[in-house]
């Protein structure tokens, strides 16, 4: 069988050694590659990735443009974003990932979301499922992040809805604050970020690896400062099961812990 993963940039994913460890550890006759497309050249290679792999994940910035060409279940049908590719079914694990990655954390609210991407889709659909109804979103694009929170308020949040350079005025208000751009993924930061995060009581990066974000929180004393790593976790358990390669709770802890450590 072969998969993959589609985006752009991807040389920090972690998915390829990963999913190509976790099958040589389990027996299974599979691979898994990074293939990387230009936003100019996705609807030409999106046919060929559809044609060529059993199936395939999807991240940064295609989760939404994909949907168009799969045929969503309900959960990506209700999120608009797909992530998670097999045999021309579109799903959304993003979602479970983040809700399984907050057990036991008590996600405070108003919660403050940073994105209007498909990240922040899935995101804001695990609020949704975890009972929270308060956001303040923010984003780089006022009108993105309007039409996004007008989305989903049909689910029951309510939104706030500011420009990402109000950050530094609506945070004071938040309780919890959950990234969801790709800022961080190179080492760079939020160009306006406050100094002090001490009053939050949950900090949750999407992106994995010690991010500026997640050290500035470490810094100011949060409880709960949350990597990537654990929504990737869980969102590829849920991708094997998809697929049908899921063998067991103990040896995938034993192939993520080795790689992603």
């Amino acid at each position: 069988m072969k998969f993959c993963i589609i985006g752009y940039p991807l040389k920090h994913s972690l998915s390829p050694a990963f999913y190509n460890r976790y099958f040589d550890v389990a027996g299974i006759k599979a691979t898994y590659e990074a293939v990387e497309i230009y936003p100019e050249e996705f609807e030409r290679k999106i046919h060929q990735i559809l044609e060529e792999y059993d199936g395939f994940n999807v991240t940064i910035p295609y989760k939404e443009r994909v949907i168009g060409f799969v045929k969503p279940e309900e959960d990506a049908e209700a999120i608009q974003a797909v992530n998670c590719v097999f045999e021309g079914m579109g799903y959304n694990t993003d979602w479970k990932g983040f809700v399984d990655s907050l057990e036991g954390v008590e996600l405070g609210e108003p919660v403050l979301v940073v994105g209007a991407g498909g990240a922040s889709r899935a995101i804001l659909y695990g609020l949704y499922r975890m009972g929270k109804t308060r956001v303040i979103l923010l984003n780089r694009t006022f009108e993105r992040a309007l039409k996004l929170a007008k989305y989903f308020e049909r689910f029951g949040l309510s939104f706030e809805v500011r420009s990402l350079n109000e950050l530094r005025k609506v945070l004071p208000k938040a309780i919890s604050f959950i990234n969801t751009t790709s800022v961080g993924l190179k080492g760079e930061r939020f160009s306006i970020f406050p100094e002090d995060l001490s009053h939050l009581k949950v900090v949750y990066d999407v992106v994995y690896g010690g991010t500026p974000l997640q050290r500035m929180a470490e810094k100011a004393g949060v409880r709960n400062v949350i990597d990537g790593r654990l929504m990737l976790y869980f969102q590829a358990v849920e991708n094997l099961k998809i697929w049908g390669l899921f063998r067991s709770e103990e040896l995938f802890m034993k192939v993520f812990e080795e790689v992603a450590s």
